[in-house]
């Protein structure tokens, strides 16, 4: 859990410094990421498929 908050605060940090004026119409209140997380395992498949696999999903 340690690892996934300092992967989210060090992301939150980069995104807020590159976008940040983008960003202000963007966020609801100050919060960049909310408390949950998810991990997938993906297996032995290439990034190309899946890449195409979460494209997919988007027009399903």
């Amino acid at each position: 859990m340690k690892f996934i908050n300092t992967v989210k605060g060090a992301t939150a940090r980069r995104v807020r410094n590159e976008y940040e004026d983008e960003l202000k119409t963007e966020l609801w209140g100050d919060s960049f990421w909310n408390d949950s997380y998810c991990l997938i395992s993906t297996g032995q498949v290439s990034l190309d498929v899946l890449k195409q696999y979460v494209e997919d999903q988007r027009e399903s």
